[in-house]
């Protein structure tokens, strides 16, 4: 292969490789299958057992899990134990709608790595995005969670 051959085929690589890097950094923040705007789940309850594997670290204070969608948020829902009340927020980040990680040390980061943190209040704290999360009402009752839609 001559200089001029080599030249031309490695910056068509090049450009290829900068294009494919460029557009999984700008994707990285949006999620397509995620629903803009969230449900309206006025009315409805969901119970979870903190017995069950999965919500076993709600039992201790701190202790956070994030579950899948469901019927009151279809984002799913990030459960965050602190004394003896357990907070529900969506787990919908404000930035642009993806999912949020469960907290930890009292944060919860974005799962698709743009960066946007919120603290144990559901408020954005650093990152894109701004406003808090949207919050639901609880009732613990020895080992069940209740969490009212809305």
């Amino acid at each position: 292969m001559n200089r001029r051959d080599f030249l031309t085929t490695s910056s068509k690589v090049a450009c290829a490789c900068a294009l494919g890097v460029g557009s999984l950094l700008t994707n990285s923040c949006s999620n397509p299958n995620e629903p803009s705007t969230p449900i309206d789940s006025t009315g409805l309850e969901l119970d979870f057992d903190l017995t069950i594997d999965e919500f076993i670290p709600l039992q201790i204070d701190g202790g956070s899990v994030a579950t899948g969608s469901n019927e009151i948020d279809s984002a799913g829902l990030l459960l965050l134990r602190s004394g003896d009340n357990i907070k529900a927020f969506t787990r919908r980040c404000t930035h642009q709608g993806v999912q949020l990680n469960a907290f930890s040390n009292g944060v919860s980061v974005c799962a698709f790595g743009h960066g946007a943190q919120f603290n144990e209040n559901g408020n954005h704290i650093s990152g894109p995005g701004d406003g808090s999360l949207k919050s639901y009402e609880t009732l613990l009752d020895g080992n069940v969670l209740t969490v009212f839609g809305g």
